[in-house]
């Protein structure tokens, strides 16, 4: 969205004058007349497809020795319509207890009308967060704002201190210090779901704690000063436009633009922390009931990777997901594997520790590793991460990635969902950040086998075979397993439903969905009455394969992502994808090919499409084949992802002709 700036200088000069010295934002706070001049200058006409604007969005870190931080922010927000007015009918500030300290210091409701109202302390509350999964005691302060009317604005002012989740740490103050003392880090993102007319982040750091900063997917504004005692660092963004989202679109950080920032030197130091805040606190020792269950899971296995498969199977599939506090120590500390094992339990961190615990049992060299699932980190070594892995030595430097979390169903070691991926291993020695390589849409084929017979009168009996390999192989699993079993037949159903609506479903099996020593098949056999109109010379039919029956939204996780003409942002996939239709359909005898649909292939950079028909004898045979070439599609190589998949899309609306 593009708004006027007409007017806009002189309107906010006071402001500006305020904020800005050479170009650098001061750290006072706006006056009140000065806040009306803000708020004035924002309208309707400025902004009409948005429903409220960010005035403007300020941070104050200030930050100690120790690396304790303490935060200010101020957030003046205007509404602009009846659904702004609804959406700030409370505001929401969240904090972990266990790890930082959070204040409102006070909100003000600004009429349009010229009246200031502030919220008294008694309708601001401070509840548990709604908790499901993690279950770490949370807390937020929710205030419950007077009705606002379209032309009003609400302004909240709050203060924290430490982090957003439980480090290291007891007492007073100490319980805040983050868990690399004397470091700090940061994200900031300079763009949302609302305008932003102006954003500001201004950190003070000791003039012993230089900061690596950089800027990604755009531009910001920044200053640096100092004096005798502390660093400055600054940087704004003015007149930021709303994010258009797009489905499927890559994550914020991957493409909104971005302040990445740390104290941290490099990598290494990162890494070797790492290691050593869970080697202090035993996260990896085993007991003689962890040592015996080993033996027990890896009894008559002769290689290493068959005895290291075995162990990750039983972590993923005996370690349920569920976050318990483990009380010190939570956050970036691996529940001990004791714990864990006793639990049954833990979020992946957990599960990666309890697998680390068993490997180390079984006398292999085994460090955790950080990385981001579903975005990328930064070559700035902050805090990026979201995701606890496991890295086993299996040469000099040469690392082996295994992921329990994701994989308790799954025959991979390492999902192919997380290619490409970074992330960074805690050794003593110290690491860089790495990346897995990119998964080839070959490895992550769906593959289905349709055979079938049409009598004179075409009616239809056919049957399909379908295989995948690594996470198309998953994803098929995930489909039986996360399903009560008595929905088994009607997730088939749907299936053979996409052939035709006159399908019925006569017979369904699978292999054991519960094996992941073995490929995993499904069979299907089903008939449809009258699927080929019949005249006394003419067949017309579609081939049962071309309908596409895998109805199953993360196979085609593409499909929602290609119905626009353009994309601004990048698209996030799951994986690579190559997937394969062959057909042979046994005809009544005396048929010839007439006509059949003729695509053009498509190939590029990202996907790609073929089909090929032809009749031999009374076989009519299919062969097709729709590759989704990466995981993340660029928006500039967009047309090529959305003219293969609409032609694998429109050849099952297509009709082959034949004629006695």
């Amino acid at each position: 969205m593009t708004r006027s700036r007409t007017g806009w200088a002189l309107a906010l000069a006071t402001l500006l004058t305020l904020l800005c010295i050479l170009g650098a934002p001061a750290a006072q706070a706006m006056t009140e007349g000065e806040t009306w001049q803000a708020l004035n200058a924002v309208t309707s006409d400025d902004y009409p497809e948005a429903d409220a604007v960010v005035v403007l969005d300020e941070t104050t870190v200030e930050v100690e020795e120790t690396g304790l931080s303490h935060v200010y922010k101020t957030q003046l927000i205007k509404v602009l319509t009846e659904a702004g007015a609804a959406q700030y009918a409370t505001m929401r500030f969240d904090y972990d207890p266990a790890s930082s300290l959070a204040e409102v210091q006070g909100i003000t409701v600004y009429r349009k009308g010229g009246e200031a109202q502030e919220l008294p302390p008694s309708r601001i509350y401070d509840l548990p967060q709604p908790q499901a999964w993690i279950y770490w005691g949370p807390r937020m302060k929710v205030a419950s704002i007077p009705k606002l009317q379209p032309g009003d604005a609400v302004e909240i002012r709050t203060y924290s201190k430490g982090f957003v989740i439980a480090y290291l740490g007891q007492d007073d103050d100490e319980k805040y210090i983050p868990p690399m003392r004397g470091h700090y880090y940061d994200v900031v993102l300079f763009q949302g779901d609302l305008p932003m007319v102006r954003k500001v982040y201004t950190i003070h750091l000791p003039k012993d704690k230089p900061i690596i900063a950089k800027v990604f997917n755009g531009g910001l504004a920044s200053s640096t000063s100092f004096d005798q005692d502390s660093l400055t660092y600054s940087f704004w963004k003015e007149d930021v436009p709303a994010v258009e989202r797009e489905e499927r679109m890559v994550e914020d950080s991957d493409t909104l633009p971005k302040l990445v920032l740390a104290t941290v030197q490099d990598w290494p130091e990162k890494s070797r922390w790492f290691f050593k805040v869970n080697e202090d606190f035993g996260a990896f020792d085993w007991n003689d009931a962890i040592m015996a269950k080993v033996r027990e899971i890896t009894k008559g296995l002769k290689t290493d990777e068959d005895k290291r498969f075995a162990l990750l199977a039983w972590v993923a599939r005996q370690i349920r997901y569920s976050g318990i506090s483990m009380g010190k120590g939570e956050g970036y500390t691996l529940h001990p594997g004791i714990m864990t094992f006793n639990d049954r339990a833990g979020v992946c961190k957990d599960i990666a520790g309890m697998l680390i615990t068993m490997l180390r049992a079984a006398g292999y060299t085994v460090y955790p590793a950080m990385t981001m699932a579903g975005a990328r980190v930064e070559d700035i070594p902050a805090d990026q991460f979201n995701h606890c892995v496991v890295a086993v030595e299996t040469g000099k430097d040469e690392y082996t990635l295994y992921d329990p979390t994701w994989c308790p169903f799954s025959r991979e070691i390492w999902s192919s969902a997380e290619k490409p991926q970074h992330y960074v291993i805690g050794t003593p020695r110290g690491e860089v950040l790495m990346s897995t390589p990119e998964a080839d849409p070959a490895d992550n084929f769906i593959q289905v086998v349709s055979t079938g017979r049409i009598d004179p009168q075409g009616n239809l009996r056919g049957k399909l075979l379908v295989t995948a390999g690594h996470y198309s192989e998953t994803n098929l699993r995930w489909g039986i397993v996360y399903h009560e079993a008595s929905e088994t037949r009607s997730v088939f159903e749907k299936w053979v439903a996409a052939i035709s609506p006159a399908a019925s479903l006569l017979s369904f099996k699978t292999t054991d969905v519960l094996d992941v020593g073995r490929p995993f098949r499904i069979t299907l056999e089903y008939e449809v009455p009258g699927y080929a109109m019949v005249s006394a010379d003419r067949m017309i039919l579609t081939p049962p394969a071309a309908h596409n029956v895998l109805d199953n939204r993360r196979l085609l996780d593409w499909a929602s992502a290609v119905d626009t003409d353009t994309r601004t942002y990048d698209i996030f996939l799951r994986a690579p994808r190559e997937f394969r239709f062959t057909e042979t359909i046994t005809l009544p005898s005396g048929y010839r090919l007439e006509s059949a649909p003729s695509l053009e292939a498509v190939d590029g950079d990202v996907a790609a499409f073929s089909a090929h028909q032809e009749l031999k004898g009374n076989k009519l045979r299919l062969e097709e084949t729709f590759v989704v070439k990466k995981k993340i599609i660029p928006a500039d190589q967009y047309a090529n992802l959305k003219q293969a998949a609409e032609a694998f899309l429109d050849f099952g609306d297509a009709l082959t002709v034949l004629a006695r």
